[in-house]
């Protein structure tokens, strides 16, 4: 492992010379930074970053190590060693990768608790092997490990490669006692060289549940009569098809997980999802979608657990790999039932790995097949069940005595500062995708008798929602969304409370679930969770597609086929937020400079919640402008847009809203891993649009930079009699990040609304729209602009 402390590009070039085989790079070694005003700092390494390179021979690995001894010993450099000098001189160490590397420091907990939960049984673990270029390396693996088992007692449950995301590994098992030692450092397993790093093994399992008390017949609704395919999958549970409310709208594809390995009365996550996503949360009573919903089942549920979970004997990135290498290869056949999906939900994730600093595997595969095959994945940010201390109270008596409002800021206080042991949950730092967490919030009414509320209706995350940010500090979650409500329990022990979040089976978000009896096909309970809030958003995804085919459609253009599908959506779905009261409560609440507050508030609710109504449906004073395209690094494509002439001569309030969207291809061992940049500027090549608006509380641009989604709300009283140029200038404009991308085609789309106070009377619609017609939007390349006409 070389330890740089140059340039990382420059370091590549040198060590490709000197004959290295490059393996990866890594975070920086500098210390977490969660005490500084980090939303202002370039997310690129300040300190050493750790590289990986591997030479063909050991002959060669010793000589680099006797090398680089003469080089701290400030020899003098000769035509033998002049390369190698050159190459040292970014460097601070180079040292071997060492079982203190190799080994996760999450494992030695994670083996305690499965030897403490079954003590008989041996324990399941991930092997992440080095990726290597040549193909015939690459196939040695498999037999290098299953020899590295035999040596060790163990067997191998599952082996997989992935070539684009440079991903190899295994899914194994050891008996407790190798388990262990391999845990303290010890042991042929962490001394074996071309294995990368030995982890937890990656598994989701959902919350056993509680049996549903509510048996009710739900509300009765007519068949589905639209016949067009599907256009959202989700890879989740097996659902219970023939449920009263699922029938009929269903369409199930098996990959890996068959009906026969999922009992009906166990479907209780799909079943939940499905629901969530084809109805909504029962209890507001809206209507169905009116397209079918694709399902690949990834969750079995084996007869020794009394959960669904992945199939505990499978690489479960594998298993979403192989999913939607199915959807895609369904694109061969336009009549199949699935050939145009472009949304997919996948509230799914590890819950042995939350985020920490580099993308896991299964982001970057969730990456890859997004840009790949033009795809957004709407991920759910995963719920931290744990714990947390407060920080006023001794008691749970002084807890559940105390006044309602003081205990809200009390929890809200001290989860944020409880954050680092709550983060987003493996994959939903996934940088192309938009992982949504949940708001405590649904149709239920009251709080049973002797149990506690912790907060009234005020727009914030529920006890256990995930908490960002993600890949190179980037906004995540992106946005949030109803959950449901999750009552709270306290313990105390030496004057210390600490509080979790819980389920209550009278509270929740109502859903269909499975019934224990069979033949009883409408049984209800309710639910909460991160899940649930990004199957709503899947569920307004469905809603905004219908509109935007239309619009398509009016253009002449087939929606279906294009390009841009998934980021017109991903730009739809994000286009309504704003941080709004709950962004004023969260900043009076948080400590510190407002730097560091809104940061906070930016961990918690990404953009905040959107307002999918405020843009699927048009008034007077509202008009909302969507274009799309392909845009390739050093291009600026330009957008003049007309001022409505009711924002001129006038102190009534204005709106500004922009946000972009784009799908970026991925570098899996490079730092930077973004390959793309895309950004909203001002003619200036800044973010100054118009005199008239100014920014309001939300998250820093900085910030937004960092992912694939900006989001600018932009508000204003000040009179303003003209517009200079005749409009507002808004330019898109590409960067490579990492010079492989520098001719990649990326797809990207903007959506951008001008609104007025309710109070004008004058049509600001009709108005830009008219202008629009007439004018067109210059551009130097030619960007296909839509107008919401209905």
């Amino acid at each position: 492992m070389f330890e740089v402390i140059g340039p990382v590009a420059d370091f590549v070039q040198a060590a490709r010379v000197a004959g290295l085989e490059w393996l990866g790079e890594d975070y920086d070694l500098s210390p977490a930074d969660d005490d500084e005003d980090s939303e202002y700092v370039d997310a690129e390494s300040k300190g050493e970053t750790p590289l990986y390179v591997t030479m063909p021979t050991l002959e060669g690995l010793q000589k680099v190590l006797s090398l680089w001894r003469r080089f701290i010993a400030k020899e003098q450099r000769s035509p033998e060693t002049t390369v190698w000098w050159r190459l040292f001189g970014y460097l601070h160490d180079v040292r071997l990768w060492s079982a203190k590397d190799r080994v996760d420091p999450n494992l030695k907990g994670y083996v305690e608790r499965m030897l403490a939960r079954r003590p008989d049984r041996p324990v399941r673990l991930e092997l992440d092997l080095w990726f290597r270029d040549d193909g015939g390396l690459r196939a040695q693996a498999r037999t290098y490990i299953d020899a590295l088992m035999e040596t060790v007692g163990g067997r191998v449950l599952d082996f997989a490669t992935i070539e684009p995301i440079r991903y190899q590994a295994a899914l194994v098992e050891l008996s407790g006692a190798q388990a262990l030692a391999l845990s303290d450092f010890d042991g042929p397993l962490a001394e074996a060289n071309k294995v990368m790093r030995v982890r937890p093994q990656s598994l989701y399992e959902a919350d056993p549940r509680e049996a549903p008390r509510e048996d009710g017949a739900p509300n009765s609704f007519p068949p589905l009569e639209d016949d067009r395919p599907a256009i959202v999958a989700m890879l989740d549970g097996y659902p219970v098809e023939n449920h009263d409310l699922l029938s009929g709208r269903l369409v199930v594809r098996e990959v890996d997980v068959a009906s026969l390995s999922v009992p009906v009365a166990r479907r209780h996550h799909g079943t939940g999802m499905a629901s969530l996503i084809v109805h909504g949360d029962l209890e507001q009573g809206e209507p169905p979608i009116e397209r079918l919903l694709a399902a690949i089942p990834i969750l079995a549920a084996p007869q020794n657990l009394n959960h669904e979970c992945t199939p505990p004997d499978k690489l479960p990135i594998a298993i979403v790999h192989r999913a939607v290498q199915a959807l895609v290869a369904a694109r061969a056949d336009p009549t199949d039932a699935v050939s145009r999906v472009v949304i997919i939900n996948h509230s799914v994730c590890d819950g042995e790995a939350p985020f920490s600093r580099r993308p896991s595997f299964w982001a970057k595969l969730l990456d890859h097949l997004a840009h790949e095959h033009r795809l957004l994945f709407v991920i759910s940010a995963g719920n931290a069940r744990d714990a947390f201390s407060l920080d006023t109270y001794t008691s749970s008596a002084q807890f559940d005595q105390a006044n309602p409002v003081q205990r809200q800021v009390v929890l809200l206080r001290s989860i944020e500062a409880a954050k680092g042991t709550r983060l987003i949950l493996s994959p939903a730092e996934s940088l192309n995708s938009l992982t949504v967490g949940a708001i405590h919030a649904d149709g239920s009414t009251g709080c049973p008798t002797g149990l506690n509320d912790p907060y009234a209706a005020i727009g914030v995350t529920n006890l256990a929602s995930g908490v960002g940010l993600g890949v190179n500090r980037s906004i995540k979650p992106d946005l949030i969304e109803h959950g449901g409500r999750q009552l709270v329990r306290t313990n105390a022990a030496n004057q210390v409370v600490s509080a979790w979040g819980f389920e209550h089976p009278d509270v929740g978000q109502k859903v269909a679930m499975p019934d224990p009896n069979v033949g009883f096909t409408g049984r209800v309970g309710r639910s909460t969770g991160t899940s649930n809030a990004a199957a709503l958003v899947t569920r307004a995804a469905v809603r905004l597609a219908d509109v935007v085919e239309d619009i398509f459609a009016d253009n002449g253009e087939d929606w279906q086929t294009a390009e841009t599908r998934a980021v017109v959506l991903k730009a739809l779905l994000a286009h309504g937020c704003r941080w709004g009261p709950t962004g004023d409560l969260l900043d009076s609440t948080y400590p510190g400079n407002w730097q560091r507050r809104r940061e906070a508030i930016t961990r918690f609710i990404g953009y905040g919640k959107p307002d999918h109504d405020r843009v699927l449906s048009a008034d007077g004073s509202r008009i909302t402008l969507l274009a799309d395209d392909l845009i390739r690094p050093d291009t600026l494509h330009e957008y003049q847009l007309p001022i409505p002439r009711a924002m001129l001569n006038s102190r009534e309030l204005r709106r500004i809203t922009m946000t972009l969207a784009w799908s970026s291809p991925i570098d899996p061992i490079s730092q930077r891993y973004r390959g793309v940049l895309v950004e909203l500027v001002s003619r200036e090549g800044k973010r100054n649009y118009w005199e008239g608006v100014k920014t309001v509380l939300q998250p820093h641009s900085f910030a937004g930079r960092r992912g694939t989604l900006q989001h600018l709300v932009l508000e204003g009283t000040k009179l303003v009699k003209t517009v200079a140029n005749g409009g507002i200038f808004v330019g898109v404009q590409a960067r490579a990040d990492l010079a492989a991308f520098a001719q990649s085609d990326v797809p990207y789309a903007v959506a951008i609304t001008l609104e007025l106070a309710q109070s004008v009377r004058q049509d600001v619609f009709s108005d830009v729209e008219a202008r629009i017609r007439a004018k067109r939007i210059v551009t130097r390349e030619r960007v296909p602009t839509r107008v919401r006409t209905q």
